[in-house]
């Protein structure tokens, strides 16, 4: 009797330890079955937007929980070449080197609208990057100040604290600085004029260097990570 109670005890167990490991890969395939991730990879947007569309390279944005939407529509200018930008570091319009990726030389695309449809989907339910500390800290008062100016002068379309924006503008809390200077720029220079950028002229166009700088070092503190 004690025999028997014995081996149903080992059974039982290495029944429930076969379970358990069993369950790993089952999990594991669950999530390299995701068609967003899965397009994400294929499509080498990782090159440029980093892991799960966070930690980009450069000044490339990072993707990771940005309205898909928003994504969806920059994408589709991108492609059609309706958003260009200032020379980037090889010396070609910004967003030409992504247009390269999705389009072929001739005009063809080369990713289909469900994939794109996919990928922003699934960039959206990410988890946003952390702040990228500073070389050289940020006085509070500079801090304070940005964020002074961001109320008085972006608030009105980008939302409370820079992460509920109206219909159409991009989510910019914790957004990584150069990207941010640069987009500002671009907008004020008129080198990217899709999307609401036409509408932001008006809003940027006196903004001083010092005043985009400043913008940028509030915004890009701003922890998405934590609610």
């Amino acid at each position: 009797m004690k025999f028997r109670l014995n081996s149903l005890v080992i059974f039982t167990t290495a029944l429930a330890m076969a379970v358990a490991i069993a369950a790993v890969p089952v999990e594991a395939a669950k999530k390299k079955r995701d068609p967003g991730k899965r397009a994400y990879m294929r499509n080498t947007c990782i090159a440029c937007h980093g892991r799960n569309g966070r930690g980009a390279m450069l000044d490339y944005p990072n993707l990771a929980g940005q309205d898909a939407k928003y994504m969806r529509a920059q994408i589709k200018d991108i492609m059609a070449g309706k958003r260009t930008g200032s020379p980037d570091p090889t010396g070609n319009p910004r967003s030409a080197g992504m247009r390269g990726a999705l389009v072929t030389p001739e005009g063809e695309p080369r990713i289909t609208p469900e994939q794109i449809k996919t990928i922003v989907a699934w960039l959206a339910k990410q988890t946003p990057a952390a702040p990228t500390p500073p070389e050289k800290p940020i006085a509070a008062e500079r801090i304070s100040a940005g964020e002074k100016l961001y109320k008085k002068k972006c608030r009105s379309c980008h939302g409370k604290k820079a992460m509920k924006p109206l219909k159409g503008y991009p989510v910019i809390a914790g957004q990584k600085h150069a990207y941010l200077v640069t987009q500002i720029k671009d907008i004020k220079a008129k080198a990217r004029t899709n999307g609401k950028s036409k509408l932001m002229l008006a809003t940027v166009k006196k903004l001083s260097d010092d005043q985009i700088g400043m913008l940028a070092d509030y915004l890009s503190q701003i922890d998405r990570t934590k609610k």
